[in-house]
């Protein structure tokens, strides 16, 4: 009988982590992190004739507006203390795009005009452009609103006397 009991507690004991470790795994709601859709090792390309802004996110990333509404996700290899300063983008690339591989670079207008290479570069929809605006702190995050209760008419109050 004892050896029942041992068998007894070893599986509750068991389904008992199993149900924590199943628990830990799950998500409350999948649509809070939609920097997960982003994809920080992109290698996408951009064409350097239709980039018309930039702007700086910290020292190392930053979007970069291009013709036809499309923005782009941009990583630098190194680090860049000019490129919050800098009023300039400049490129150096072999050819008429601006790629995360092939040797090319961002140049910030400033001092050393020392051009950085690129680690990735990923296209980004609004939202996920309006996310990372909102990670980084250039943006605060849209508080939720309640909607306001429906105005109720009040009764004529008639006074007896």
């Amino acid at each position: 009988m004892r050896r029942k009991e041992q068998i007894v507690l070893k599986q509750i004991f068991t389904l008992f982590i199993s149900c924590i470790f199943l628990t830990s795994c799950a998500t409350t709601d999948h649509g809070e992190d939609l920097g997960r859709d982003i994809d920080y090792r992109g290698s996408d390309c951009i064409s350097i004739r239709t980039i018309r802004d930039y702007q700086p996110l910290d020292n190392r990333n930053l979007l970069v507006k291009a013709g036809g509404k499309r923005t782009y996700f941009v990583t630098l290899a190194l680090s860049s203390f000019e490129m919050r300063s800098s009023f300039r983008l400049g490129v150096e690339s072999t050819d008429s795009w601006l790629c995360p591989y092939g040797g090319d670079r961002i140049v910030f207008g400033g001092h050393s005009e020392m051009g950085f290479s690129l680690r990735s570069i990923s296209r980004v929809t609004e939202d996920q452009e309006e996310e990372l605006l909102i990670r980084f702190g250039k943006i605060e995050a849209p508080e939720l609103q309640e909607s306001a209760p429906p105005e109720v008419k009040s009764a004529d109050v008639e006074e007896l006397g």
